[in-house]
C-alpha cells in the first residue's frame, strides 16, 4: 500500500468569496445610504428612494449568507495522522477553532453530507479513543470540490480498510 499525502485548503477561495460579499455590501448598502442620506436632492438618491425594494432585498441576500457562513478549513491526511481544521473566519476569530489531530488507528469511521441551499458541506468523523468511547466530530467545509471529496474519501476508505 502506497503512502497517504492529502492537503487540501479553501484560502483562496474565501479571500474571493469574503472579497465578494464585501463589495457587495458596500454596492448594494452603503453607496444607496450615502446617496439617500447626503445627497438627498439629487436624481440618483431619488432612485435609490424610489426603489427601496432593491436594497432591502440585497440586505436579505446578504444576512442569508453570513448565517450560513463561510468557513475556512485545511485538511492534511499523511502517513501516520488525520489533521482537519474548520472555522468561520469572520464571525469565530476569537473563538477556538473547530480542530482534530488524530492517528489513523482513531478513525472508525467518517460521512460528507450536504447541506440544502448552501455552499458548505459536513465532514462527519467517528472516532474511537483507546478507552472504547466513541466521538463524533463535524466539520464544515466551504466550496469543497467534488475532485477533493472524493481524493479524500479514497484516503479516508484506505484507512479504515487497514484499521479493520
Amino acid at each position: 500500500m502506497h503512502k497517504i499525502n492529502l492537503k487540501f485548503h479553501n484560502k483562496t477561495k474565501i479571500i474571493y468569496l469574503l472579497g465578494f460579499l464585501f463589495f457587495f455590501f458596500f454596492i448594494a448598502i452603503l453607496i444607496p445610504l450615502g446617496f439617500i442620506n447626503y445627497f438627498s436632492f439629487s436624481g440618483i438618491s431619488h432612485f435609490f428612494m424610489e426603489n427601496l425594494i432593491f436594497g432591502l432585498i440585497s440586505g436579505v441576500i446578504l444576512l442569508y449568507l453570513i448565517i450560513i457562513g463561510q468557513y475556512y478549513y485545511t485538511i492534511k491526511i499523511d502517513a501516520y495522522i488525520i489533521q482537519v481544521t474548520s472555522y468561520r473566519p469572520i464571525l469565530e476569530f476569537f473563538k477556538e477553532k473547530d480542530y482534530v489531530d488524530i492517528p489513523h488507528t482513531m478513525l472508525a469511521d467518517y460521512a460528507f453530507f450536504n447541506r440544502p441551499l448552501s455552499f458548505n458541506k459536513t465532514l462527519m468523523l467517528k472516532i474511537k479513543s483507546d478507552k472504547g468511547k466513541r466521538v463524533i466530530k463535524r466539520f464544515h467545509l466551504t466550496l469543497m470540490s467534488k475532485k477533493e471529496i472524493e481524493k479524500i474519501c479514497s484516503a479516508l476508505d484506505r484507512i479504515i480498510a487497514k484499521n479493520n
